[in-house]
């Protein structure tokens, strides 16, 4: 499809309102505006390094706001750093292995596995939105590297797990946004590494308007974390990622 300037405003205004909705809530970017692209006719190898790129930038942006409006503590000696820091290794093994794999298996049997896990999680979230949590390294850090490879297969995926499993695993909720949206820039430039070695040639003609539109929700999202109540916060995120595993599991049966 070729880019006009109609196209580029619309990729733009979409591009804007999911990474509000990611950047709100920790999740939702590659999950809900992959599925729109491919409706677009974009092919998903085009699209998913568009989506890389776009999220490594706004990953990185989205982190350094919410610390600076304290919905994250990311300073030294901080455990929020180190935990942001651990998913930042794993999302890194995780893209790349990702990266590799995607190339050689359907893409179809990984969205459904993706779609169900994320259910899952939106569920357990929700169940256990009124126990306290006590933390645990070992479940962040395999949460980690199933979600990083979820990105790097799909461009979706690794926000409904990683945000969701962060408080599961006992990190309160609007820490875990702000530290997801920091380690998945890790993964994001992980699996892009490998889809421009891995081809012959990668078409960036998305990365562009994605980026832009993407960029310019991140101040308004980091405010959204900053006012919303914390309980209901939980709520909205479990709720919001049951919906995304079932929209993955849509995307899969019915496009």
């Amino acid at each position: 499809m070729d880019l006009n300037i109609s196209i580029i405003i619309i990729l733009m205004v979409v591009s804007f309102l999911c990474e509000t909705i990611d950047s709100s809530l920790g999740m939702g970017y590659g999950t809900t505006l992959g599925p729109i692209l491919i409706l677009f006719g974009f092919s998903p190898i085009i699209v998913v390094p568009a989506i890389l790129i776009s999220e490594l930038i706004t990953g990185i942006l989205a982190g350094i706001l919410h610390h600076r409006h304290g919905n994250v503590d990311l300073s030294k000696n901080s455990i929020y750093l180190k935990i942001a820091l651990l998913l930042t290794g794993f999302g890194m093994i995780g893209g790349v292995s990702a990266g590799f794999v995607v190339l050689n298996i359907p893409q179809v049997y990984i969205k459904i596995y993706i779609g169900f896990m994320v259910i899952s999680m939106g569920i357990l979230v929700y169940l256990f939105r009124e126990r306290r949590i006590r933390f645990n390294w070992l479940k962040i850090s395999l949460l980690a590297l199933i979600a990083s490879f979820n990105k790097g297969m799909s461009g979706g995926g690794y926000g409904p797990v990683m945000t969701s499993g962060q408080i599961l695993s006992g990190v309160p909720s609007k820490s875990s946004v702000g530290i997801t949206s920091f380690a998945e820039a890790a993964s994001c430039f992980a699996a892009l590494l490998v889809y421009i070695f891995g081809q012959d040639k990668t078409d960036f003609r998305l990365a562009l308007p994605l980026a832009v539109g993407a960029i310019a929700s991140v101040p308004l999202a980091v405010r959204i974390v900053k006012r919303i109540n914390e309980e209901k916060f939980v709520i909205t995120v479990g709720i919001v990622t049951i919906c995304l595993g079932v929209l993955t599991l849509i995307r899969v049966f019915c496009f």
